[in-house]
């Protein structure tokens, strides 16, 4: 019996009291009411950065299709749903549609404007007109520009 007692001193202070799992959890709190904020900042600047370089993308997979089949191509965009579509313009058949609203979008784009809201690109591969996209989520924007010959650029 004499071995038994320093064994059971040395097990009564393993583990921790509730004031220090209540001190860590407190920690934790403050921490994450700290990283909420910028997380959040971080994640809408992503969308739009994402959106963005999509866009710009789509816009010279335009000037490119038109080339490719040797026939006009008209984009339509709409700001009251954030989209766009590519549609052959002889034969009015759509030939893409990016949606940039809503929860089923993984941008969630509170803004999308685009001024002309159309534009006809053309098999020689220049636009009946110069085109300037506005696009933002909260207080974060880009632009995007594309001149009348398919140069296409994404601006602060």
């Amino acid at each position: 019996m004499a071995n038994s007692a320093p064994k059971n001193r040395l097990f009564a202070h393993l583990g921790f009291s509730i004031f220090e799992l209540i001190a860590v959890v407190a920690i934790l709190g403050v921490l994450a009411a700290i990283a909420g904020p910028a997380m959040s900042r971080i994640v809408r600047h992503q969308r739009v950065n994402r959106a963005a370089t999509v866009i710009a993308s789509d816009l010279q997979n335009a000037f490119a299709v038109a080339a490719r089949q040797r026939q006009p191509v008209r984009i339509q965009a709409d700001a009251t749903t954030r989209s766009y579509q590519f549609v052959d313009r002889k034969t009015g058949a759509v030939l893409r549609i990016r949606t940039f609203y809503g929860d089923t979008s993984e941008y969630r784009l509170t803004s999308l404007v685009f001024t002309p809201a159309t534009i006809d690109v053309f098999p020689s591969g220049i636009s009946s007109n110069a085109v300037t996209i506005n696009l933002a989520n909260g207080d974060y924007s880009k632009q995007i520009t594309a001149s009348t010959a398919g140069f296409v650029r994404i601006k602060k």
